[in-house]
């Protein structure tokens, strides 16, 4: 009996260590995190560069050209992928009225992620002494008295990273990949569905900050904010990814 506690205490104290080295490899790694590309806004109103260099040029919509795509630039807002095919550029210059014609999300799509998922309004959570939204399971959720998808000001979504105890899902599991996607000079699509009609936006930036200082901002433009607690098994930090509209495709009659 000893000797099956003592191997059982040195089995925990392993566990423990391994967890707390995990721990710290993860916040060593925040930084890793937060990227940020050029305004997508600005990128749709500028001219195309007349430059030589393949790389000095700019996509309509994007950043700047990837090697990898230098044999076949996208230029259109058609791009390769179905899923983002058919949008009406938006530009500071050039914005359609959207007056009456938002309501609330009903699905969310990242196709450079994979990720193809339901949308609900979130719950307030009576915890007795407070409150608190829950995220549903299986799906994003969208704080309901932040703007619907097309609207002016920041639209917030929360989905779980991962729950390998509690079962909630995982269906942004993929989301810490959008950082170095932009620093190799990826441009992120986010679709968000409403009524039929979808609403494209391109990630701009990516931002770490802990759990007790994450705060709903708004803004001045048409943007979304996807969020997602990190890292795993800790989850004390919030990945925010922040997009900001570009396009709308009204519903296929």
């Amino acid at each position: 009996m000893g000797a099956a506690a003592m191997a059982l205490g040195l089995a925990l104290l392993a566990a423990a260590a391994a967890y707390y080295a995990y721990t710290y490899a993860g916040g060593a790694s925040l930084d890793d995190l937060v990227a940020a590309v050029a305004d997508p806004a600005e990128t749709l109103d500028a001219p195309r560069s007349a430059g030589a260099a393949p790389a000095g040029q700019t996509l309509y919509p994007g950043s700047l050209l990837p090697a990898r795509m230098w044999a076949a630039p996208r230029g259109t807002l058609d791009l390769a992928e179905p899923e983002l095919e058919g949008f009406t550029s938006v530009s500071s210059s050039g914005r359609p009225s959207i007056a009456g014609m938002t309501g609330r999300a009903d699905r969310i799509s990242i196709p450079a992620l994979g990720i193809d998922v339901t949308v609900e309004e979130l719950s307030i959570v009576d915890l007795g002494d407070s409150s608190a939204y829950e995220t549903p399971d299986f799906v994003v959720g969208h704080i309901p008295e932040t703007p619907n998808p097309g609207s002016h000001g920041n639209g917030w979504y929360f989905g779980h990273l991962e729950s390998p105890l509690g079962g909630e899902g995982n269906v942004f599991s993929r989301l810490p990949q959008v950082p170095g996607l932009l620093r190799d000079g990826e441009d992120v699509y986010v679709v968000v569905s409403s009524g039929g009609r979808s609403f494209l936006y391109q990630v701009s930036e990516t931002d770490i900050v802990h759990q007790d200082d994450i705060a709903l901002y708004q803004a001045g433009d048409a943007r979304i904010t996807l969020v997602t607690c990190f890292p795993r098994l800790k989850y004390d930090q919030r990945l925010l990814v922040t997009a900001k509209l570009i396009g709308i495709r009204d519903a296929v009659a």
